[in-house]
């Protein structure tokens, strides 16, 4: 406890006072010896006895209400004396200084980890401790507080001198922006962030525009040179197939390769390699100049298939290799429910949708099928499905619902398939929360201006996965497909639309349910509704849509350096070291990281890759930076005028003495009621 009027406990010295009056003016009983009041010795003894009680406890109280009276006038406060004192409770120091330090990737180059520690050091000497305050913040693809901003510098020295740069982003502005907070712990005359880093412009594009740092915050950048020289040539960007299903059909695999020299570059060796194959090609660049390579390869084994390409002589560490992990499915497992299934006789949509996933002995297909009545069906028949397709079904009992809500849950895929027999009704109340629309009614195609009845596909999202290989020429032409009849749907809201009829109706949706998606062809495949099983471009319709909802069962298989890698409360994940890497610490090197289960076994592979961005050696001004980030000068006096209005301010914890004074109050009630029953003689 403080105060705020110390000098007032002075006063402390007048509870004495009720103590000297009581010993000064107490009675003197000087004893006679009556014979007619023997009999009431004893009597008089208590009554005596209590009297002394009672004058005791008024001496205490009047005492003790002489002492808080004091107390009450030296304005208590609670907390430490140097943290009430000034600025609003806030460290005192003449200049407080945060030490911001770039360990991102592109400061492993030759020279910079040096120039980085003797920047850091020399922002750190020129303070007095004990007068200022230091702090050190770290940064790469996060922002960390090593060492609280504090006037003894012990824990600053020791994390400038291990500073060291990693293989993580930069993530410039984050660090910034808790510099900025840590700062505001300080009353000084001086607060400034000094920024040490290389100033790579790929950390600073990503800024969040409306982000200053706080009034009166002054920024010092040393940019950080390096000896070496940037690597002429660098992997900045990468794509693999995060899934695959087992077939005969290659892959591609692509590497976009950068040279940002001002010289051209020819003959850059970039090589594949996956499992047992080995492939490399060569890329001419020109200066100042970006190229992609595609290798293609066909996943034929189940299980996580890895590899990497890699560039061959001028690239750095971690510029030169592109790691990816592709988790192969051995065979989708797809369960056809059919509405309209009689015995053994499948109605004529399911038999087009079954031969589009089999089309014959001499096509691989990824697809296992199976048939069963919509009457048949049973939440058993869906345990082990990845997509489940509902052709002309109005509804299912309520327990194959719960198990399609489940099949979503857990990453499934629902593909529902309207027709004739479906009433919208019953539709609606039975996959309200798991379709990605409801149904209104049956539309009849309009007349074609081209000739023909029948509405058409015209705009297709040709971005999506499903549709993307159809954006190639002589890939098919989804628009050929002719449709009599399809649904008009509602409450849509809530989902993509991937495709709409010519009449700007939607045809394809897409809705995310759990971790899985279903989806919804307004339309269904049968003859007396459209010619679209007729056409080339159905059966590849149907197994890009089949394989886009079964790889939602599977989990990402690729990450960045400076994320945290899943896994299980009973695995651990391995690093490319062989060491064992904690559950939720951030991967810190690119390459493969495997997670075993608690027998040891592996469970899965993770493919771990620095970001491309951090090979590019383009930086930003120091002056920029500055500008961006510092208020205006005039800002600094409203800032001033707001800090002196909050120290003006009464602070809650001076209502203190308010209970104190009430406490003095009651205690002299309390005595005048206890004076008044007390026998004066």
């Amino acid at each position: 406890m403080s105060f705020l009027s110390p000098f007032f406990l002075v006063a402390l010295a007048g509870a004495a006072a009720p103590i000297l009056i009581h010993l000064l003016t107490r009675d003197r009983i000087r004893k006679v010896a009556f014979s007619t009041l023997r009999f009431f010795v004893r009597t008089s003894g208590r009554v005596l006895r209590r009297k002394r009680i009672q004058e005791m406890i008024l001496m205490a109280m009047r005492a003790l209400a002489c002492a808080l009276l004091a107390v009450a006038f030296a304005r208590p406060l609670l907390g430490r004396p140097e943290e009430k004192d000034k600025g609003l409770g806030l460290m005192q120091a003449r200049t407080a200084r945060v030490i911001v330090a770039d360990l991102s990737a592109s400061m492993r180059r030759n020279g910079a980890p040096d120039a980085l520690r003797e920047a850091a050091q020399e922002a750190l000497n020129s303070l007095d401790e004990g007068t200022d305050a230091a702090g050190v913040v770290t940064f790469s693809t996060g922002a960390e507080l090593v060492a609280p901003l504090g006037k003894t510098f012990a824990q600053a020295r020791d994390a400038v001198k291990t500073l060291a740069p990693g293989r993580g982003g930069t993530n410039l502005v984050e660090a910034l922006r808790l510099a900025d907070s840590e700062v505001q712990k300080a009353d000084a005359v001086s607060r400034e962030i000094v920024l040490v880093s290389d100033l790579q412009e790929a950390g600073w594009k990503d800024r969040d525009g409306e982000f200053h740092l706080s009034p009166g915050v002054k920024l010092l950048v040393k940019p950080v040179v390096p000896a070496g020289a940037q690597s002429a040539v660098a992997i900045v960007a990468g794509n693999a197939p995060v899934t695959s299903v087992i077939d005969r059909e290659p892959q591609a695999v692509r590497v976009q390769v950068a040279n940002y020299s001002t010289e051209p570059r020819e003959d850059v060796e970039v090589t594949f390699r996956a499992g047992q194959k080995t492939e490399t090609r060569k890329l001419t660049l020109r200066p100042a100049s970006v190229g992609s390579v595609t290798f293609r390869h066909v996943f034929d084994t189940p299980g996580d298939v890895w590899g990497a390409v890699q560039l061959g002589g001028g690239a750095a560490a971690g510029d030169g290799a592109f790691h990816f992990n592709t988790r192969v499915i051995p065979r989708i497992k797809v369960v056809l429910i059919d509405g309209v299934r009689t015995g053994e006789r499948l109605s004529d949509a399911a038999f087009y949708l079954q031969t589009a996933m089999t089309p014959g002995d001499d096509v691989a297909s990824p697809f296992e099928c199976r048939v069963i009545g919509a009457t048949q069906a049973s939440p058993g028949d869906l345990s082990d499905a990845r997509v489940v397709m509902l052709c002309n079904v109005s509804e299912l009992p309520p327990p194959v619902v719960r198990a399609l809500g489940d099949l979503l849950a857990r990453g499934g895929g629902v593909w529902f398939l309207p027709g004739g027999r479906v009433d919208a009704q019953a539709f609606n109340r039975a996959f309200a929360e798991l379709a990605p629309c409801k149904l209104r009614r049956v539309l009849a195609g309009r007349a074609m201006a081209t000739g023909g009845v029948g509405a058409v596909l015209a705009r297709i999202d040709f971005q999506h996965p499903i549709f993307e290989v159809f954006s190639h020429p002589r890939h098919g032409d989804l628009s050929l497909a002719k449709f009599a009849r399809y649904w008009e749907v509602t409450d849509s809201q809530l989902s993509q639309v991937l495709v709409k009829f010519d009449d700007n109706r939607p045809a394809v949706l897409s809705r995310q349910v759990g971790q899985g998606v279903s989806m919804l062809l307004a339309a269904c495949p049968d003859k007396s509704w459209s010619d679209f099983p007729l056409q080339t471009t159905f059966l590849p319709y149907v197994w890009q849509t089949l394989e886009f909802l079964a790889a939602r069962t599977e989990q990402r298989t690729s990450f960045t350096v400076g994320d945290v890698l899943p896994a299980g409360t009973d695995e651990r994940i391995v690093d490319p070291q062989g060491k064992d890497v904690p559950r939720d610490q951030p991967a810190l090197l690119p390459g493969f990281y495997v997670v075993r289960d608690a027998d040891g076994k592996d469970v899965r592979r993770y493919a771990v890759n620095c970001d491309g961005r951090e090979s590019d050696p383009t930086t930003v001004a120091p002056d920029e930076i500055v500008a961006a980030l510092e208020q205006p000068a005039d800002k600094d006096a409203d800032q001033a005028a707001r800090v002196a209005d909050a120290k003006a301010a009464p602070r809650e914890d001076q209502g203190l003495w308010w209970y104190v004074l009430a406490t003095c109050l009651a205690l002299l009630v309390g005595e005048l009621l206890l004076g008044n029953k007390t026998t004066r003689h």
